[in-house]
């Protein structure tokens, strides 16, 4: 039989016990941990009286940072500060009916971070703000304060922190050495609106009878970017690079390139002007047909010399041919590349070396020059382009 949270507690033996902090030393049995500061009860008896409180040590650190006179004004301070013993009582509400109510804490910390808040208001706003998984009302009572403890129902439960953390390793995201670097926050905005005056009435109970949902604070930048070509999750150290200028990674023109070499309908003259076609609008990210005519003129200027020293203008023509049949270039585009390329070659021919270009430098130059002339490139462009046009027509009629 299935029971609600708080019925399964009523089935059987209820064990009921009492934690305290202790700061003897002696046992060295477990780990050394991070103990709490004192209580208001230890802070209000005698300095010789307290062998075992950490103030000495505090304030020794604090002599060392701070000067002599501005020390002793916060000491003087601290001792003349009023010690009022307060009784805090816990009760947790489950469905507006109590449930459970602890004993009374002579102290202000935190029972759930052990942090000591000094004031009763300090201690309802660390609740209130660190704390959102439940609801807390205060509620005035003659021995101190009471403070009704129940579940936020708005409280989502969601990782509150670094989203880089989510898609490692399992695990990483809750535990860590050390300090992680976190996503730069590139916009901060500064509200500072009136500050009221503290009081113990923002954390009474609303008249109305309707419990407040606080929702969770969220701080930081939390969002989390994607590559776009990839779709893997930006790191922290890839915040600054932009990825959309990954157009041509050395893995990806290493792949392009042996992907090509692996076709074996082609001969290795296509295989040359496929290969520098698909880097040359992989590096510059031709995406539309109106960028072709351009990319053929700039592919003409880049790679022009190295296309007549590998005797690649034969190839090259009926690429820009193939083009054409597909209208991403006009016939206009192919005489332009075709003239530029025979100024190249009536360069070369007479020793006079074009201008290279600075992808031309850094790759191997080789090869004879090729001596196929503009009349017959134009002859074959006219020729293509009637074949295309008959091809065209009959799939009209056809149609």
């Amino acid at each position: 039989q299935r029971l609600p949270p708080f019925e399964t507690f009523s089935q059987g033996p209820t064990l009921q016990f009492t934690l305290r902090w202790s700061g003897d030393t002696n046992d060295k049995s477990t780990a050394p941990i991070a103990k709490p500061l004192a209580t208001r009860n230890s802070e209000s008896l005698p300095q010789e009286n307290k062998p075992n409180s950490v103030k000495p040590t505090q304030t020794i650190a604090v002599k060392e940072s701070l000067p002599t006179d501005l020390q002793t004004r916060k000491e003087r301070d601290v001792l003349n500060e009023p010690r009022q013993k307060l009784r805090i009582f816990y009760q947790f509400l489950y469905n507006n009916n109590t449930r459970q109510q602890t004993e009374a804490r002579d102290d202000l910390h935190c029972p759930w971070c052990t942090l000591n808040c000094r004031k009763l208001y300090s201690l309802l706003k660390h609740l209130k703000l660190c704390h959102s998984r439940f609801i807390f009302n205060y509620v005035y009572h003659p021995k101190g304060a009471r403070i009704d403890v129940s579940i936020n129902e708005c409280y989502d439960g969601s990782y509150a922190g670094n989203p880089q953390d989510i898609h490692r390793q399992p695990g990483f995201a809750f535990s860590r050495n050390g300090p992680v670097k976190r996503t730069p926050i590139t916009h901060i905005l500064v509200c500072r609106p009136k500050r009221t005056k503290a009081s113990m009435s923002e954390f009474l109970e609303s008249e109305d009878g309707e419990v407040e949902q606080q929702r969770t604070y969220s701080s930081g930048h939390n969002r989390l970017y994607f590559h776009s070509d990839t779709c893997l999750p930006l790191r922290p150290q890839e915040m600054e690079v932009d990825s959309e200028d990954e157009k041509d990674p050395e893995w990806l023109r290493e792949k392009t390139i042996t992907q090509i070499e692996e076709f074996s309908d082609v001969n290795e003259g296509e295989k040359e002007v496929m290969k520098l076609w698909n880097l040359h609008v992989m590096k510059h990210g031709f995406i539309a047909d109106n960028q072709m005519n351009h990319a053929c003129m700039l592919f003409v200027e880049n790679y022009g010399q190295k296309i007549i020293k590998k005797n690649l203008c034969r190839n090259f023509m009926l690429h820009l041919v193939s083009m054409h049949d597909f209208n991403l270039i006009s016939i206009m585009s192919i005489d332009k590349a075709v003239a530029r390329l025979r100024e190249m070659q009536q360069k070369l021919e007479k020793g006079e070396s074009a201008s290279p270009t600075d992808e031309e430098s850094s790759e191997e130059q080789s090869g004879t020059a090729n001596g196929y002339s503009e009349n017959t490139m134009r002859e074959r462009v006219s020729e293509m382009e009637s074949i295309s046009g008959v091809t065209k027509q009959s799939k009209k009629q056809k149609l």
